[in-house]
């Protein structure tokens, strides 16, 4: 954040404005490209591969993601390609840091500045209001267009007796004043105010410091001085000739001559006087964090015209108004590896889905504009990019050609899985050849690398693969996991029963599975809890409670899923 503070601002056009344009300049969001929650190799590969199709060559920005912690197996493959891990997205509300003015479009006011300094800038820029800052720059509060029509009230307290503050420098350059003195001119002057014809004839000494105001009247001057005061202002003179200029000097004095008249005087001192005393700190302000949507409803308890954003630690961190509000720009997403809004990011049902590059079953939401949407039987999203980078007759970089070559070998288990195809086989022949990787040696110390449960946390072994399903009214999930060999998951079972329960319990699922796969024997055991007529209708091999071996079987997507279904529906 680069705020213009205190008097070096020189106001610029865009800020808060209270009538007129918007509030800030329309921008294009830069597409976000991002895979499902409980990200795999295909997920987190694909979102970057894409991204940089979109960059490099379709002249569209264009930003991956990942909406959770990558697994072993991903991280293996980005750091053998030396790319950065994306970082991690798990919501796409809209946040009030989307929509606040900040950085160079905020001005930022001190406790120190003065009134006429604030009052300047609002007017010159039709402003409601300006923030303002303490000594710690932190929020002290804002000055605000209702503060200042109560102006009145100082000018009632400059002959009041008051103790008043201003900035003594400022005022005299404000009336053009010249200063003749045998003492310091003050920086700042703090004591009572007496003007001559409003405050009486009283006694004019007191305790404190006192600034004297009277018309060109020498008598009066002259008894000023023998009164004691401190700092006399004439007014309706250019000099003040050498009567008063000895007088001043004699006496160690300090007398201000102004062709200004009283009026214009006090209005001077009140527009000197320091924000300190004049802001408000009593206002409702929001965290840049909150949701847009949170916020839109809270700012309607409030008449007013806009609302200071701060962090945890009480800084600025930007400004709002209602205007906001009115340019509030839904992110763009780009779904990849996923169609399913409840596998996804938190906030897609809000956000612009504009494209989705899929290989699963069909279960998107209706939208309101038509989308790009390519979904194809294939065994991984990255054939389908890799297709699009062959067809738009792109070359991708050596590292690109290397991640899509894994999320294809990932998701089709070297190209074992049934859910392999021609064209998968194709592509990994042509980007192996890109990257420079021989396929199956690659493709067995990558498994190696993510197929490890010794020393893994239990619920992260069920999550970080697992996939949330909808059929009609009834809600269930499928994790998966890739080993060599399945005698760490029998030592593991019990406890992994026992979070799998856990896990179903607190998404409300009807029954949760876990797909142990053993990539060496081609073969998988299914670990499921919940309803028990649900379990019972598993017609596959029992070999333990609760644990079905499934041989042959691969595929989450192609066989697992659809056999699932297919009980559900009968049942």
């Amino acid at each position: 954040m680069n705020p213009k503070i205190g008097g070096s601002i020189k106001p610029p056009i865009l800020l808060f404005k209270i009538i007129g344009e918007a509030a800030v300049p329309e921008s294009r969001q830069p597409l976000i490209v991002i895979g499902h929650k409980n990200p795999d190799t295909d997920s987190v590969c694909s979102a970057i591969a894409y991204a940089r199709l979109k960059n490099d060559f379709l002249e569209t920005e264009a930003v991956p993601f990942r909406a959770g912690n990558i697994n072993l197996q991903t991280n293996f493959v980005l750091s053998h390609f030396g790319v950065v891990v994306p970082e991690i997205l798990t919501d796409v509300y809209p946040k009030i840091a989307d929509i606040m003015i900040q950085d160079r479009e905020l001005i930022i006011l001190g406790e120190e500045d003065t009134l006429g300094h604030a009052l300047d800038i609002m007017i010159e820029n039709c402003f409601s209001f300006l923030p303002v800052i303490d000594a710690e720059n932190k929020y002290a509060g804002k000055i605000t267009a209702l503060r200042l029509a109560g102006l009145t009230r100082e000018f009632a307290d400059l002959s009041s007796g008051k103790i008043i503050t201003f900035d003594f420098e400022k005022f005299v350059a404000s009336v053009g004043g010249r200063v003749i003195g045998g003492s310091q001119v003050p920086v700042r002057f703090t004591g009572k105010l007496k003007i001559k014809g409003i405050s009486g004839d009283q006694d004019l000494k007191e305790s404190g410091p006192v600034l004297f105001i009277t018309p060109c009247d020498e008598d009066a001057v002259v008894r000023a001085v023998e009164e004691g005061v401190g700092i006399i202002v004439v007014c309706r003179r250019e000099s003040l000739g050498r009567r008063l200029s000895g007088l001043a000097k004699e006496h160690g004095l300090v007398i201000v001559s102004s062709p200004r008249d009283i009026f214009d005087i006090s209005v001077s001192i009140v527009l000197a006087m320091p924000l300190k005393d004049l802001i408000d700190g009593q206002h409702q302000t929001f965290k840049h964090y909150d949701l847009v949507r949170n916020v839109k409803r809270e700012i309607g308890k409030y008449n007013e015209g806009g609302f200071i954003v701060v962090d945890d630690d009480g800084f600025i961190k930007g400004v709002i108004t209602r205007i906001s509000f009115l340019n509030q720009s839904r992110f763009r997403v780009a779904m990849v590896d996923h169609n399913e809004f409840s596998q996804g990011v938190d906030g897609l049902e809000e956000a612009e889905v504009v494209e989705i590059i899929d290989h699963h079953r069909l279960g998107a939401r209706n939208t309101d504009v038509p989308i790009n949407f390519i979904n194809k039987v294939v065994g991984s999203t990255a054939t389908i990019i890799a297709e699009l980078y062959r067809n738009f007759g792109f070359t991708p970089d050596p590292g690109t050609a290397g991640l899509m070559l894994s999320a294809i070998l990932a998701d089709t288990i070297i190209l074992k899985s049934p859910t392999t195809t021609h064209l998968d086989e194709e592509m990994v022949k042509s980007l192996a050849a890109r990257a420079g990787v021989e396929v199956e040696g690659f493709g067995e110390d990558m498994f190696a690398a993510g197929s490890a449960l010794e020393g893994v946390d239990p619920e992260q072994i069920i999550k970080q693969d697992q996939k949330m399903y909808i059929e009609g009214e009834l809600k269930f999930s499928i994790s998966q996991v890739e080993v060599v060999g399945f005698k760490k998951f029998y030592e593991m079972k019990n406890i992994l029963a026992e979070k799998l329960t856990m896990l179903m319990d607190r998404e409300g699922c009807s029954f949760s599975c876990l797909m142990v796969t053993d990539i060496s024997k081609e073969t998988s055991l299914l670990l499921c809890t919940g309803e028990k007529r649900r379990l019972e209708a598993i017609t596959y091999p029992r070999v333990e409670e609760n644990i079905f071996e499934m041989k042959d079987v691969l595929s989450r997507k192609k066989q697992v899923l659809p056999y699932l279904l297919d009980l559900i529906r009968r049942s």
